[in-house]
């Protein structure tokens, strides 16, 4: 069978590639709506900064509660929390779970970027290690400056240029 262009010869090859597979970045924040936050807040907070910078940094954003197989919440936080090689935690509203999955992160010394909206009250024994803050109100230039904020500072954290809080503590 003769091939009639040279488009239908691109269009084929694009058919037998398999897309490149990213690393995940593990998403550990809030997820319900909770506090004196609006419906949706945190899942806006999400789509509109967390997930496209982490893509910009060049992983793919993880939340285990987007994850459709059948397990355990907690099997799949756990995995996430130990296999994913890079990983961001919003500290907004102290949330106790978030607390815990941090915990867990930084005990395990693996990458994590610290994320807070100004409303948040800093909290003491994490308040050193370095935060990117972000505006609850999600302005439109905000949103953007969050976005490349953290983009930054994922990249810094992969990169080795920012410490865990094992290494600044020497606890290893």
């Amino acid at each position: 069978k003769m091939i009639k262009s040279v488009l239908e010869v691109k269009i084929m090859a694009e058919e037998r590639q398999v897309p490149e597979e990213k690393e995940k970045c593990f998403v550990i924040m809030p997820i319900s709506d909770q506090g004196d936050y609006p419906e949706g807040h945190f899942s806006k907070v999400y789509d509109q900064i967390f997930k496209p910078a982490i893509e910009d940094a060049g992983y793919e954003a993880y939340r285990v509660d987007e994850n459709k197989i059948c397990d355990s919440i907690m099997r799949k936080i756990f995995n996430a929390i130990y296999e994913c090689p890079m990983a961001i935690c919003d500290l907004s509203n102290r949330n106790p779970n978030v607390l815990y999955e941090l915990g867990l992160r930084q005990a395990y010394d693996k990458p994590v970027v610290l994320l807070q909206d100004e409303k948040t009250d800093k909290i003491f024994d994490i308040s050193g290690i370095n935060t990117v803050y972000y505006k609850s109100d999600r302005l439109y230039e905000n949103v953007f400056d969050a976005r490349k904020r953290l983009t930054e500072a994922i990249i810094s954290t992969r990169e080795g240029k920012q410490d865990s809080i094992i290494k600044i503590w020497r606890a290893t």
